[in-house]
């Protein structure tokens, strides 16, 4: 069977996977982002209280964008707003990860858990710095899952000011399942990265999840804005 035929399917079950996550983080922040601006001054960006926050309605908002994506692991909102509209650097994480049937909540700030610093994590810092989607991973996420993970950000900016960022996890066994169903029929060597060439799968001796590709025994298949796909040369 012709290479190209398996590779295209493993393409697009990517591109379809990755898009999804992608616009799922984009819809939460958007809907975070219409439930905060009633709480700002209407003239000027201000601080917010985070007891302010209608707890339900988020919550609400992550169990929809989970039970909308078949793919994701875990969602959330992560509120740490820039320094001139946050004094006192307060925090907060309201996450939802799902466990066997049932969706299991996470709330955490500055009280219930001290030495979190989830605004130090590069999802976070690279949304804040660029106020547009992020995709970040593979990496072992030590808070929920202790599990290879990538995560889809999307900034929440009112005003033209940064409040935090909403979120989804996918974890890499996930997004391997993809891969292997669609290399059935044939089961070609690739190896997956992302787009600054950390391996997020491989079957092919030699390429371990999480490493980044060195070398020049592969040549590049494919080139998405999300990911790349190297095959044997």
């Amino acid at each position: 069977m012709n290479p190209s035929i398996p590779l295209q399917a493993v393409i697009a079950r990517l591109d379809q996977l990755f898009m999804h996550c992608s616009a799922s983080s984009q819809h939460l922040a958007d809907m975070m982002t219409h439930l905060m601006t009633p709480l700002l001054s209407t003239s000027v960006p201000s601080d917010i209280a985070i007891k302010s926050f209608p707890k339900q309605e988020i919550e609400s908002f992550i169990h929809q964008t989970l039970a909308a994506n078949d793919y994701c692991s875990g969602a959330g909102f992560a509120y740490h707003a820039e320094s001139q509209l946050n004094p006192h650097h307060d925090w907060s994480l309201f996450w939802i990860y799902k466990d066997n049937r049932e969706g299991s909540a996470l709330e955490l700030n500055q009280l219930t858990h001290q030495h979190l610093d989830f605004h130090t994590f590069e999802w976070f810092l690279k949304t804040k710095s660029s106020k547009r989607n992020y995709f970040h991973g593979p990496y072992v996420d030590y808070i929920c899952n202790t599990s290879y993970t990538m995560t889809s950000a999307s900034p929440i900016v009112i005003q033209d000011c940064f409040y935090g960022v909403a979120a989804v996890d996918i974890l890499v066994s996930r997004i391997e399942q993809e891969v292997l169903k669609a290399l059935m029929s044939s089961p070609i060597k690739i190896v997956l990265t992302n787009n600054i060439q950390r391996i997020i799968f491989s079957n092919h001796s030699g390429f371990r999840v999480g490493d980044i590709l060195r070398g020049d025994r592969l040549l590049l298949g494919h080139q998405h804005s999300l990911f790349s796909i190297y095959l044997p040369g």
